[in-house]
């Protein structure tokens, strides 16, 4: 997304969505606030209505009771009816529900029958006709004080009804409106970022094209080489470590055409008798003092010497094998498949362990002892792994080779 105005635009989106969002968010919270605050009192007002109903009742079972007065409780009474209708009015004008108003209303003519019943009781209590009066009081008086309070409770749950419903339409409201901000901010978030390519299955590998094998035999394992012999054996320097090349001149016209014929001839071998010639010009090439050709054991641990050039017969035949797991530049570029480099010294030259990778994996390793600063001259690399990979291609999987030696042995 590289448009500023397009990247302004879905910024201001976002913005604005996370407006909306807070904006709703407040708005959602103040009508539950609203909501909380209004049955609060609506339950005061509930409260205040059910006393005055059971106080109605108690008053008008005073009228016949021995030894009350009367008059007392018949003011007490007008007193609660009035107490009553104000409780009925705040509930009325507490919901703007027309079943809870017409329930209210329902109280309110209930408690219209509940005063006729009264004036009757109240005239047989003042003349002294008790039992009529308790007649009255306990019959039609209960029936409408039972009535009363049914219609009061008829109130109640209408209103619980409709706050539960007031409630989840906010929390609703608030819940969407927070799931529409966030994707509107995550649709912006990765227009602004930019979705990354999708990852492409990778091309089926290309089986190498079958072509002869050259037998390398190798020989019996001589004694491990000392720590003293070892660094008589520059190319299997215990210290590698991969160094970045820095700029150098690169490889004349000769050394190239050198190169390419050393290649063609690798490419045309057929047996290992014309090998050692080759790597005597793979080591001019190079500019190299010494060069060893290391090849994996079937099992795949150690690395064996099979063919080198510049070494005397005496440090050849102190010259063992190699573990793949050593702290050591041979080591490290096959276990990596890359090329090492040792880094000479004023008494030690450089070195270059350039890996003999096939279609099976690391084969063995070419190392070279290379003069003049060839391990910090990319063209020196360059050529040392030019070298590796074509001896790469004449020699088999140890698998292979271990095969080829059991069907001699049979032989």
């Amino acid at each position: 997304m590289r448009s500023r105005a397009v990247r302004i635009t879905l910024m201001l989106l976002a913005f604005g969505a996370i407006a909306a969002a807070a904006y709703l968010t407040w708005s959602a919270d103040n009508r539950l606030s609203t909501a909380r605050r209004s049955q609060t009192s609506f339950d005061d007002a509930y409260t205040a209505a059910l006393r005055e109903i059971y106080e109605l009742r108690s008053i008008q079972q005073a009228y016949v009771a021995a030894g009350q007065n009367e008059t007392f409780w018949i003011e007490k009474s007008g007193a609660s009816s009035q107490g009553l209708r104000a409780a009925l009015d705040q509930l009325m004008s507490g919901s703007q529900n027309t079943a809870i108003h017409a329930a209210i209303e329902a109280l309110a003519q209930s408690l219209e029958a509940f005063e006729q019943i009264d004036r009757r009781a109240r005239a047989y209590a003042t003349t002294g006709q008790k039992l009529l009066a308790s007649d009255i009081i306990f019959s039609d008086g209960r029936e409408a004080v039972d009535r009363m309070v049914d219609s009061l409770r008829d109130v109640r749950d209408l209103s619980r009804v409709e706050a539960a419903a007031g409630a989840r339409e906010a929390r609703i409201e608030w819940i969407t409106a927070l799931g529409a901000s966030a994707g509107v901010v995550t649709i912006a978030l990765l227009l602004l970022t930019g979705v990354p390519p999708a990852e492409t299955a990778p091309a089926p590998p290309v089986r190498e094209a079958a072509r002869p094998v050259l037998d390398l035999h190798l020989k019996p394992e001589a004694p491990k080489a000392s720590a003293t012999h070892a660094r008589e054996s520059a190319p299997a320097v215990q210290s590698g470590t991969r160094r970045a090349a820095a700029p150098m001149p690169g490889l004349r016209d000769a050394d190239l055409l050198g190169l390419a014929s050393i290649c063609s001839d690798l490419a045309r071998l057929n047996d290992t008798g014309s090998l050692p010639s080759i790597l005597e010009r793979a080591s001019k090439a190079l500019d190299a003092s010494g060069l060893v050709l290391w090849v994996v054991d079937p099992d795949g641990k150690e690395l064996m010497p099979v063919a080198a050039h510049g070494y005397s017969v005496s440090v050849l035949s102190r010259l063992g094998s190699l573990s793949v797991q050593g702290e050591n530049a041979t080591a490290a570029a096959f276990r990596t498949s890359l090329v090492q480099t040792v880094k000479s010294d004023t008494d030690t030259e450089g070195a270059i362990a350039a890996p003999l990778v096939g279609s099976s994996g690391c084969r063995g390793v070419m190392s070279a002892e290379v003069r003049h600063g060839g391990e910090r001259q990319p063209a020196r690399l360059a050529a040392a792994a030019i070298v590796a990979a074509q001896l790469a291609t004449l020699i088999g999987p140890p698998a292979a080779r271990s095969q080829q030696d059991r069907n001699s042995a049979a032989l």
